[in-house]
């Protein structure tokens, strides 16, 4: 679509025992109504029939091409797929996510007609684990995203949805020799959260512009077994990505930390209502209420719909709480997720 003799789109989508979900995740690339890409296709030492998948997609399209190294994780993956990237933009896909046909095309007109957004990102809607839509999406803050907006709330929402421009990346590089010699971008020390950093890295080192689209163009993979299902685990990982801020915007920590914390809680919260959790589903709002409570002024909904619903968790019973469950999900459902906390 685009004349050039390097692409307009690098596609980095790394790679991890991914079988089940990668061919969708790939093909929904292929589908793309926007043709200038190529895609990187980063292997992080999977074990599964993931290779073959992509060697059958880089056989039939020259535009598809597979990089093998040994697991580094999801950051290390994205580093290296940035470090063979030649396009202007990058453009990252979770391997279990999908794009609308219409992504990549949306965020080519946007920078094209503004070209001094530096970073965009679209809405978001949910799929469960067989690609079913799920009455849920991701609808954040999509102007004058300020860097107060990416520690506490995180409008990017998930791994699939943010497109960078090459050269503003590339000026966040840097080297950590205690895990490898190679340039990193994301963090590689940080094992959730690491898009965050990365974003508010990016804010502080940069003169970032940043701006959504208002269409849920991705599909993010609702995957309660997974990362952000271990919400201990993420929220050890949270305060680490904030040690890791301080030391080159501590001015943003002292300022917002316990407003970022409490979003932090209440998200959690949510996890653990999900998972029918109930001393830590009620736990953690309330430590989000007392760690900030003008929350209740800002999102009133949402905070009230989370207390209330870690209260029934405990009164009710479990057939009746989760006939209720289900019906504010399907009736506010799209509401509670305007932003990603």
């Amino acid at each position: 679509m685009v004349s050039s003799n390097l692409p307009y789109f690098s596609i980095v989508i790394p790679i991890y025992n991914e079988e089940k979900y990668l061919r969708d995740s790939l093909q929904s690339v292929v589908d793309q109504r926007f043709d200038d890409f190529e895609v990187l296709m980063v292997n992080d030492g999977s074990q599964d029939n993931s290779v073959t998948i992509c060697k059958q997609f880089s056989a039939i399209d020259p535009r598809f091409k597979l990089i093998e190294q040994k697991n580094r994780g999801l950051s290390g993956a994205r580093n290296t797929g940035i470090r063979h990237a030649t396009g202007k933009f990058i453009a990252f896909l979770d391997s279990d996510d999908l794009w609308h046909p219409d992504k990549l095309k949306a965020h080519y007109y946007l920078h094209q007609l503004h070209p001094a957004i530096s970073m965009s990102y679209s809405q978001s809607e949910f799929i469960n684990m067989d690609n079913t839509l799920i009455n849920l999406q991701q609808q954040p803050k999509i102007t004058n995203i300020t860097i107060s907006d990416i520690y506490c709330r995180n409008p990017i929402g998930n791994g699939s949805s943010a497109v960078i421009k090459h050269t503003i990346l590339k000026k966040i590089g840097f080297h950590n020799e205690t895990i490898h010699q190679d340039l990193q971008f994301f963090d590689e020390s940080l094992i959730q959260s690491e898009d965050v950093e990365c974003w508010i890295r990016l804010y502080t080192k940069t003169n970032l512009n940043i701006e959504g689209l208002a269409f849920p163009l991705t599909m993010y993979r609702v995957n309660i077994q997974g990362l952000s299902a271990d919400y201990k685990k993420q929220l050890q990982n949270w305060f680490k990505m904030t040690d890791n801020v301080i030391g080159y915007n501590p001015l943003l920590i002292k300022k917002y930390k316990n407003k970022a914390l409490a979003y932090q809680f209440r998200y959690i919260s949510r996890w653990a209502i999900i998972k029918k959790q109930k001393k830590e589903s009620i736990y953690y709002i309330t430590q989000a209420l007392r760690t900030h409570p003008k929350m209740m002024i800002e999102e009133p909904i949402r905070t009230v719909i989370t207390l209330g619903s870690s209260l029934l968790l405990i009164i009710l019973p479990k057939k009746i709480f989760n006939r209720l469950f289900i019906y504010v999900q399907q009736k506010l459902g799209r509401y509670l997720q305007r932003q990603s906390h």
